[in-house]
Order: C-alpha cells, then structure tokens, then sequence
C-alpha cells in the first residue's frame, strides 16, 4: 500500500520549505567557512630570527634599510639583545644574504 502523497495545503509543506532553505543556508555558510580557513594559512608568513651584531641606533636603521629594500617581509629589531626577528616567504639564504649587506656578522637563530 503506497503512502498518502501530501499536498500543497499540507501543514508539512511549509516546514519542508523551511528546512530545505536552512540546509542551504548552513551548506552556504560552512562553503564560506572552509574558504576562509583554506586561505589564512597561505596568508601567514613563516617568522626567523637572526643575530645581528648591532651596537647603536645606526646599525638597526641599516637593517631596517636593507630589509625595506628588499620587500615582502615585516620585521622587529631588538637593539639590546642584538636580535632581528622577520616574517617573510623569502628564503632563509635570501634574509641571510640581504642582511650580510650591512656589513654586520650575522646569524640564522631559527624559526620563530
């Protein structure tokens, strides 16, 4: 024996309406989710810390010179602790070479 067809003037009508379009609007918004999450990791830079062998405020502005001119990379200077710590996709050789250019002994510390 089939089951009775519902029809247009069903109560259940309207509250399949409803769940269809709350089923999207969640397939939606979880479609939106993984979007965004997929992105961030790509938009995070991998951070390295190096031992830069600066004595005066003149040191750090040459480090800061060189790493400006190189672009793609946003980075901290600690003056006292002689460190430079840069968020970059570039190379380790890459920030290792381009600080080299200032004329300081320079060090590759690790990830940060």
């Amino acid at each position: 024996m089939a089951a009775p067809a519902l029809g247009a003037g069903s109560s259940d009508a309207p509250a399949a309406a409803a769940t269809a379009a709350a089923t999207a609007t969640a397939a939606a918004t979880a479609s939106a989710t993984a979007a965004a999450t997929a992105t961030t990791p790509s938009t995070a830079m991998p951070k390295h810390e190096f031992s830069v062998d600066m004595t005066c405020e003149g040191c750090s502005n040459a480090v800061s010179r060189v790493l400006n001119k190189l672009g793609g990379v946003e980075f901290d200077i600690d003056l006292p602790n002689k460190k430079v710590c840069i968020s970059s996709d570039h190379s380790v050789d890459i920030l290792l070479e381009t600080l080299e250019k200032t004329g300081k002994a320079v060090s590759y510390l690790g990830p940060k």
